[in-house]
């Protein structure tokens, strides 16, 4: 099976990060739920802990399309809009890696 990886680079606004978050996660409630879902993990940075990575995976574009495209998640996602969330998102393709890491 191949699969499909999305990464987000979100960035909270200062003051809201609770709220962000909990919007976030209704996202992520959302799309566990989402035909092709495969998995996702939020990694939060060290020098900057307002800057997070989404690393999500899907099974084909898609079902990734699909979701995204489905009228409950637009809600979802602008909420974090409203919230002035900041996000840069992209599927991607595998096209080298080193070592063993999955």
């Amino acid at each position: 099976m191949s699969k499909h990886t999305f990464f987000n680079v979100i960035t909270f606004p200062e003051g809201m990060e609770q709220q962000a978050f909990a919007a976030w996660q209704a996202v992520g409630t959302f799309m566990e739920g989402q035909e092709g879902f495969i998995g996702s993990t939020l990694y939060r940075s060290k020098r900057n802990p307002l800057m997070l990575i989404n690393h999500g995976v899907y099974d084909s574009e898609a079902s990734f399309l699909a979701s995204v495209r489905n009228a409950e998640f637009q809600a979802l996602s602008q909420k974090l809009t409203d919230l002035g969330v900041q996000r840069v998102a992209d599927l991607y393709d595998e096209v080298h890696s080193f070592g063993t890491a999955p």
